[in-house]
């Protein structure tokens, strides 16, 4: 490949992430107007379900924190689907018929499957979760009474999981596609596990003291199980 044609190919990859950043500060302006009147709503479906129990915030800082992180995953959610147009147009001219269709298949489902794993975490996952820790009953003349903040962070910390687990197995298997045999792959495969089981042990709320390097490195060694369905060029 000549380097004029290399240099227009990383202008363009610039263009795409460009183009994502940009979403995201319109996404999180949006959603900044939005979260404290989602979480609420949240809350309380969360405490009316549950008779006998109530939510206090006990770290009016933490709370703020929670509060931005949460805004910050819902942008990253909502640009989601345009970010994976965008990678599948700048991908697509280099491709085989059927990798086309492999890029085309896992880029749609991920836009898909994402937001709606999503929201069923914090919905069905999250209430599920309290119910049952109201089964193993209450301390008699003891109110429950739940930190939002750690519910909220718990939440996230699931999702956020989930998101980079799937967006390291997309990486990884993009990387097997381009770079062909798994010699080729390796150097640059390690660097991307690494990468993801840094970030992971690194961002995880607090809550997760204790099972955040376990836990990250479980996801990722999921997603790199997941990556090698791609068919790889030989």
């Amino acid at each position: 490949m000549s380097e004029y044609h290399l240099h227009t190919h990383f202008s363009e990859l610039h263009s795409v992430l460009r183009k994502t950043s940009v979403l995201l500060i319109l996404f999180a302006a949006m959603w900044t107007t939005t979260s404290t009147s989602i979480i609420n709503e949240w809350a309380s479906s969360l405490s009316y379900a549950n008779s006998g129990s109530g939510m206090a915030i006990y770290s009016p800082m933490d709370w703020v924190e929670v509060r931005w992180t949460l805004v910050l995953l819902l942008s990253a959610l909502s640009a989601l689907p345009i970010f994976s147009i965008l990678l599948y147009r700048f991908m697509r001219p280099g491709l085989f018929r059927e990798e086309r269709k492999w890029i085309f298949t896992v880029l749609s489902c991920f836009s898909v499957i994402a937001p709606l794993a999503s929201i069923a975490i914090w919905t069905v996952g999250v209430s599920t979760a309290f119910s049952l820790a109201e089964s193993f009953g209450t301390i008699s003349g003891v109110e429950n009474r739940y930190d939002i903040t750690q519910i909220v962070s718990l939440s996230i910390g699931i999702t956020w999981i989930f998101l980079v687990s799937s967006i390291t197995a997309i990486s990884l298997s993009m990387s097997r596609l381009m770079l062909g045999s798994e010699s080729d792959n390796t150097r640059f495969r390690i660097r991307i596990l690494l990468i993801s089981t840094g970030v992971l042990i690194l961002t995880l709320p607090v809550v997760y003291d204790g099972l955040r390097i376990a836990l990250s490195v479980a996801a990722v060694l999921f997603a790199d199980i997941s990556s090698k369905i791609v068919p790889v060029r030989r």
